[in-house]
């Protein structure tokens, strides 16, 4: 019994296999446009995270100048629970932020795949939220 000879290359990784070729394309094509949206996600989180990390600079600079100027105990615990607050409400926020910037992004790579047609009928529109904290 003869075996037919392969028409790939001795050292092609499909190695003849008709299923895993006809796949190829596309896994590859998925996986670039994966790698476009993770690089996309990750310099959003990073511009965003400065961002915030900034601003938190600030308030909790403010915050101790405002620890100093406290002349009582209670006054200091007051001071205190007002920055803490604000520190929960700030992280709140942006830990939706974050979330929002996500949705957009990945939102923005389903328009770019179906050819850049916009949202389908049944999906509802977006809107793009630009808040300064």
């Amino acid at each position: 019994m003869k075996h037919q000879k392969s028409t790939h290359a001795p050292n092609d990784p499909l190695g003849g296999n008709p299923f895993q070729s006809a796949l190829n394309a596309p896994v590859v094509e998925a996986m670039g446009h994966g790698a476009a949206v993770l690089g996309r996600s990750a310099t959003t989180l990073q511009q965003e995270g400065m961002r915030f990390i900034t601003r938190r600079v600030e308030q909790n600079m403010k915050a101790v100048e405002q620890f100093g100027a406290c002349k009582t105990l209670p006054e200091l615990f007051a001071a205190q629970q007002y920055w803490l607050a604000d520190m929960t409400r700030a992280y709140s926020e942006e830990w939706a932020r974050c979330g929002e910037l996500m949705t957009e992004l990945l939102h923005e790579r389903k328009e770019e795949a179906g050819n850049g047609d916009g949202p389908k009928q049944n999906e509802p529109t977006r809107e793009t939220h630009s808040r300064q904290h």
